[in-house]
């Protein structure tokens, strides 16, 4: 881990940058261990207004939160892949893949089954079901979007991830 040499006489010397260099990066790898959880969220919404609404409501919540924004089902699946969201806030009807699919496509991959699903959509329950439905761990909310209740959700998935006990 040190970057050293060995004198004529046998005797060791190390680097006085390397000592310099392992110390930062144990207090760069402490600080880091000691930092808040910041739970990622997707929202994937193409109305730019619901969009700035979720991030402002999100902004107040009193855990940390990473906002990341998917107008479109395409960028959406992309970006899920990248930053494996703890929680996915979703519209049904978007443009290219619509959230149908996204919802029951993410369902089926393992490494999202401890992700929250919320789907937010303006479609009554009736038509929803006529699409197919959604899987039974998705949780459906009728717009105007209750903030409140999904707060208290995102909440207990932060407290699971961040290791809190509830």
């Amino acid at each position: 881990m040190l970057k050293s040499w060995k004198t004529e006489g046998g005797h060791r010397r190390i680097l006085q940058s390397s000592v310099a260099e392992l110390m930062e990066s144990r207090r760069a790898a402490a600080a880091q261990a000691q930092a808040p959880y910041t739970m990622p969220v997707l929202i994937v919404e193409d109305d730019p207004h619901l969009v700035e609404l979720y991030e402002d409501h999100m902004s107040q919540w009193p855990f940390p939160v990473t906002v990341y924004v998917a107008p479109n089902g395409y960028e959406a699946l992309i970006l899920a892949g990248e930053v494996q969201p703890k929680l996915l806030v979703c519209d049904l009807r978007l443009p290219g893949v619509n959230g149908f699919n996204i919802v029951r496509g993410l369902c089926q991959v393992e490494r999202f089954k401890d992700m929250g699903i919320v789907v937010v959509s303006g479609l009554p329950l009736a038509e929803i079901n006529a699409h197919g439905g959604l899987p039974e761990r998705v949780t459906v909310m009728a717009k105007p979007v209750a903030y409140d209740k999904l707060q208290t959700l995102a909440e207990g998935l932060w407290k699971a991830a961040s290791g809190i006990s509830t």
